[in-house]
C-alpha cells in the first residue's frame, strides 16, 4: 500500500492500463496466429486502447510539468520556477524515465498506421512490434515516472544548463521517433521468418526503413548543429559514445535501404536484409544500454547515471537477440535469393561493394564506441579518441566516393571494359581533377586529402548529371537516390575542409586595446550585464582585412542554480567559412580606484579625498533601486561619503543591494566635478566598506581581460548543405517507394492475395 500511495495515480493508472491493453493485444494477435480469425479484430482494438493509454500517461506528465507540480519527483528533478515554459515542457525528456516514455509514446503512435501497412501479415508483424513496445513499458512500470515525494518542495532542482537551448525542445523527440521506427523493419523481417513468407516483406518494410533513415539522420544533424552553436568547442561531431549510439543504427539503416532496394529490383540480399533489419533494431537497444547503464559515466558527459535498469536492458537485448537468432538459424537458409551474376564492372557489384564499405564503418564505430565496455575489466579501462575514428574511416570514405563516382555510369547487366568506362567517366574525372587543382593553391597538400577531393567532386558531378537526366525523363520524384548521393559528395568535402583545415588561435584581449589575430583585428570593448532577454555577454569588435567590421557577442556566464560556468560562442557565417569566437576566460581586472575605509577614515585618489561618515539604512531618500531590479526581499544599504575636491566638500551615498540568493548590485554614483564611486562591498564585523573609484586621473590598476578561441571553419556550410541534400533525396525516394508499396497492396488485393 505504501508503494501505491507514493504514486501519482492518474499517470500510474494510465501506465498500468497500457500494460493490460498491450498484453491483451498480444494475446489477440497470438490467437490470430493460431488460426482464430475473430481474435485479429480483438488484438487490433486492444492495440488502439494501448496507444490511447500511453498517450494519456504522456499527457499527464506533460501537464504536471506545465503546472510545476513538485509533488512528483520527476517534475522536481528536472524543472524549476525560473524555467521558461518551453524548457519546462522539454524537461519531459530530460531524464531517463521521461525519455523512455516519449520513446514509448512515438512507438505507440507509429503502430497505428502500421496495423494497416502490415496487410495480411498483421498478426506476426504487430505481435513482434508489441513485444518491442512491451520491453519499454515494463521498464517504465518498474521505474515509474509518477513517483511522489513525501513533502512538496517550493521549487525544483532545475534543468541542466547545457540543455537550456531551443534545440532541446525539438532534437530529442525526433531522435526517439527514429529509435521507435527502427522496430518496424525488424517486425516485418521477423514476421517473414515466422510465416516463412519471404516475398513481400521487403516492399512493405522499404518505406519504413527510409522513414527511420530520414528521421534519425535529421536528429543527428540537429544534434551536431546544437553542439556546434552552443558548446563552444568549435566542432559538430566529437565521436562521443552517446553521439555514436545514434550514428551506428543510422549507418546500419543506410545499408538496409540499399539492401532492400537490391532485393526488390534484383532479388538479391534477401537473407542479408533480414540480418540488417535485426542489426538496426539491436544496435538501438545496444546504444541505449551503453548510454543508460552507467558504463560510460566516466567517459561521456552525455551519458545517464545508472537507474538500476542495467539488468533489464541486458535482458531485453538478450530476448530479442536470442529470439531473432533462433528464427534466422532455423529458417534463413530457406530464403530464396538470386545468385550473383553481376560482372565486376556493373552497377550491382558496385552497390554491393558500397554496402560492404558502410558495414565496415558501422562495425568499426561500434567497436570503438564499445572500448570502455571491452576494457572495463582491464587495469586501465579507456576509450578511443577522435583520431581513431578519423584514421579508420578515411579509407572507407575514399572507397565510398570512388564507387559513387562510377555507379551512375554503369548499367545493371551490360559488361563494360575499363576503356569504355574511362571514356564514359572522362567528364566526371575532369571535374574531379579540376576540384583537386583548385584545392592545391588553397592549402591542400596531403595526398589522401587531394584524392578525397578528386573522388568527392567526381561523385558529385556524376550523380548530379544522373539526377538531372532522371528529372528530365520522369520528374524529380524519381531522382531521390541520385540527389542523396550528390549530398554525400558535398558532405565529404565539407567534412574534410572544416575539420582537417580549420585554423584556431587563442588570444587574450585587454579591454580597449586592439589585438591582431591573423588578418583580423579584435578589440574587447565591454562586459554586457545580464538582461531579461539575454545572458551576460562580452562585446568584441571584429575588423576584417577588407575593413569591414561587426560586433561579436560571445557569452560567458554562471548558471544561477548550479553555479556552473557556461560558454556560448558567437558564430558569423560567410560564404566560404564560419568565424567562430568562443570565450575561454574573463578577468574583470583590478580597478585602480579600489579603497577600503572604516568610519571617519580618509583616502585620497586622483586629487579627490574620500571620507566614510557611516551607513544609511534608510535608503529610500537616496534613490534606492526599484523593486523590479531584484527580489522583493532584497536589502539595500547606503554608505554616506564626504567627497572633497579642490577645497570643496559634498556628500554622496552610493548603494549596495544584496539578495538572499547571493546576487549583489552596486551602481556607481557621480562625483561632483567628474568621476564616480560605487559601494562594492561591506564588512559587517569591522564596519568597513569597499569603494570603487573610476573616471579619476592617475589611478593605477589592471585592465579587464578576455581570453578567446578564434577559429575559422572553412566550407562548413557544405556539411549542412550536404545533409540537407541527403534528406531531400531520401524524402523523394521515400515518397516514391511508399506509392509503390500502395500499388503493390492494390495488386495483391485485386488478385485475392
Amino acid at each position: 500500500m505504501s508503494y501505491l500511495s507514493s504514486l501519482y495515480l492518474p499517470g500510474a493508472v494510465a501506465l498500468w492500463c497500457a500494460l493490460g491493453f498491450s498484453l491483451a493485444a498480444l494475446w489477440g494477435y497470438a490467437r490470430a496466429l493460431g488460426g482464430d480469425g475473430t481474435a485479429l479484430l480483438f488484438g487490433r482494438r486492444a492495440y488502439r486502447f494501448f496507444a490511447l493509454a500511453v498517450t494519456l500517461a504522456s499527457a499527464v506528465l506533460l501537464v504536471c510539468l506545465y503546472l510545476r507540480d513538485y509533488r512528483i519527483e520527476y517534475v522536481y528533478q528536472y524543472s524549476g520556477n525560473d524555467l521558461a515554459t518551453h524548457f519546462q515542457l522539454a524537461a519531459f525528456w530530460a531524464g531517463q524515465k521521461g525519455s523512455f516514455l516519449v520513446w514509448l509514446f512515438w512507438g505507440a503512435l507509429l503502430g497505428l498506421p502500421l496495423v494497416r501497412a502490415s496487410g495480411r501479415d498483421e498478426a506476426p508483424v504487430m505481435g513482434t512490434y508489441l513485444l518491442t513496445q512491451l520491453g519499454l513499458l515494463l521498464i517504465l512500470v518498474r521505474e515509474n515516472p509518477f513517483v511522489m515525494l513525501a513533502q512538496t518542495p517550493a521549487d525544483g532542482v532545475g534543468l541542466n544548463p547545457l540543455l537550456q537551448d531551443n534545440w532541446m525542445v525539438i532534437h530529442p523527440p525526433i531522435m526517439f521517433i527514429g529509435y521507435a521506427a527502427a522496430a518496424v523493419p525488424f517486425s516485418f523481417a521477423m514476421a517473414a521468418l515466422w510465416r516463412r513468407d519471404y516475398g513481400n516483406w521487403a516492399t512493405r518494410a522499404f518505406p519504413w526503413a527510409l522513414f527511420g533513415f530520414l528521421v534519425l539522420g535529421t536528429a543527428i544533424l540537429m544534434g551536431g548543429y546544437w553542439a556546434y552553436k552552443t558548446l563552444g568547442w568549435g566542432g559538430y561531431w566529437g565521436w562521443d559514445p552517446v553521439e555514436n549510439a545514434s550514428l551506428i543504427p543510422w549507418i546500419f539503416g543506410t545499408v538496409l535501404i540499399h539492401g532492400l532496394y537490391l532485393e526488390r529490383t534484383k532479388g538479391r540480399f534477401r537473407r542479408l536484409n533480414v540480418v540488417l533489419a535485426t542489426l538496426v533494431f539491436l544496435s538501438v537497444l545496444y546504444g541505449t544500454f551503453l548510454t543508460r547503464s552507467g558504463v560510460l559515466a566516466d567517459f561521456s558527459v552525455h551519458s545517464f547515471v545508472d537507474l538500476g535498469i542495467s539488468g533489464w536492458l541486458v535482458a531485453l537485448m538478450l530476448f530479442f537477440f536470442l529470439g531473432s537468432a533462433y528464427l534466422m538459424a532455423t529458417r534463413l537458409r530457406e530464403i530464396p535469393s538470386a545468385p550473383s551474376e553481376d560482372p565486376l564492372l556493373s552497377r550491382g557489384t558496385f552497390v554491393v561493394l558500397g554496402t560492404i564499405a558502410l558495414l565496415a564503418s558501422a562495425i568499426v564505430v561500434t567497436l570503438g564506441t564499445s572500448a570502455p565496455l571491452l576494457t572495463r575489466f582491464m587495469e586501465n579501462p579507456g576509450q578511443v579518441g577522435p583520431e581513431f575514428y578519423n584514421r579508420v574511416n578515411m579509407p572507407i570514405a575514399l572507397l565510398v566516393a570512388f564507387l559513387l563516382s562510377l555507379v551512375p555510369l554503369l548499367s545493371w547487366r551490360e559488361t563494360a571494359g575499363w576503356g569504355q568506362l574511362l571514356r564514359k567517366a572522362r567528364w566526371t574525372l575532369a571535374a574531379g581533377l579540376a576540384g583537386a587543382a583548385v584545392a592545391v593553391p588553397l592549402g591542400v597538400r596531403d595526398p589522401f586529402h587531394l584524392l578525397l577531393v578528386l573522388l568527392a567532386v567526381a561523385a558529385l558531378a556524376a550523380n548530379l548529371a544522373a539526377a538531372a537526366g532522371l528529372v528530365r525523363r520522369g520528374g524529380l520524384r524519381t531522382a531521390g537516390g541520385y540527389v542523396t548521393h550528390v549530398g554525400v559528395g558535398v558532405i565529404l568535402l565539407g567534412f574534410l575542409a572544416s575539420s582537417a583545415y580549420d585554423e584556431s588561435a587563442k588570444v587574450t584581449l585587454e579591454r580597449g586595446r586592439p589585438a591582431q589575430v591573423g588578418d583580423l583585428t579584435l578589440t574587447f570593448h565591454r562586459f554586457v550585464p545580464r538582461t531579461a532577454a539575454a545572458k551576460e555577454r562580452m562585446e568584441v569588435e571584429v575588423v576584417r582585412a577588407d575593413g569591414r567590421r561587426y560586433l561579436a557577442y560571445p557569452k560567458l556566464f554562471v548558471n544561477d542554480r548550479s553555479q556552473q560556468l557556461m560558454a556560448n560562442p558567437h558564430i558569423r557565417s560567410f560564404p566560404l567559412l564560419d568565424l567562430y569566437i568562443s570565450p575561454l576566460e574573463y578577468d574583470p581586472g583590478e580597478p585602480g580606484g579600489r579603497v577600503i575605509l572604516t568610519r571617519d577614515q580618509v583616502a585620497e585618489r586622483g586629487g579627490v579625498a574620500v571620507r566614510f561618515l557611516g551607513f544609511d539604512l534608510d535608503t529610500g531618500a537616496h534613490g534606492a533601486m526599484p523593486a523590479a531590479s531584484g527580489p522583493p526581499t532584497a536589502m539595500t544599504v547606503g554608505a554616506v561619503l564626504e567627497i572633497t575636491r579642490a577645497g570643496r566638500s559634498e556628500r554622496v551615498t552610493p548603494l549596495f543591494r544584496f539578495s538572499p540568493d547571493g546576487r549583489t548590485e552596486f551602481p556607481p554614483v557621480e562625483i561632483p566635478g567628474g568621476g564616480s564611486v560605487a559601494l562594492s562591498g561591506i564588512d559587517a564585523e569591522s564596519g568597513a566598506v569597499e569603494l570603487l573609484l573610476a573616471g579619476l586621473p592617475e589611478l593605477p590598476g589592471t585592465p579587464a581581460r578576455l581570453s578567446l578561441d578564434v577559429t575559422r571553419k572553412p566550407l562548413i556550410q557544405l556539411v549542412w548543405g550536404g545533409l540537407y541534400l541527403i534528406f531531400l533525396g531520401g524524402t523523394l525516394a521515400g515518397i516514391h517507394r511508399f506509392r509503390q508499396a500502395l500499388r503493390h497492396d492494390e495488386v495483391q488485393a485485386a488478385a485475392g492475395g
